[in-house]
């Protein structure tokens, strides 16, 4: 009984958080802070962008969540399986299947994409949210 509702506060409060986000945009929001490593260095990390990306997906538009921030995008509907996996399913893939190995892939591929984001000459440009 306790593990279906600790299911279903994580429920709760991802619904209330994308129903936050959906209801303002990011960039007018004053509750939520701008990019600590954006402001300190004047380059965007990899997540940057990833609010304002989400918020266009939950309003419809692709196009402006992919200048936002294409990794997220690309990202979001591996992180929804294996979320309702572990939610409706308790199969718990997250803490038991995942290889050490894909861990290591994911973390390169958040460093890599943070640094040629920040490139200064097309088509890296393309990739800092805008």
């Amino acid at each position: 009984m306790r593990l279906i509702i600790s299911r279903l506060i994580v429920v709760a409060l991802i619904g209330a958080a994308a129903f936050f986000i959906w209801q303002k945009a990011p960039e007018q929001n004053r509750a939520i802070p701008h990019c600590p490593v954006f402001q300190l260095t004047g380059f965007h990390c990899s997540g940057c962008g990833s609010l304002r990306a989400v918020h266009s997906l939950l309003h419809g538009d692709f196009a402006r969540a992919w200048t936002m921030n294409p990794l997220t995008v690309m990202l979001l509907p591996l992180i929804a399986v294996l979320a309702a996996e572990e939610l409706l399913l308790g199969r718990h893939r997250l803490t038991q299947q995942i290889r050490p190995a894909y861990l290591w892939i994911l973390l390169a591929t958040f460093i890599i994409f943070g640094i040629i984001r920040n490139l200064p000459f097309y088509p890296f440009t393309c990739l800092a949210p805008h």
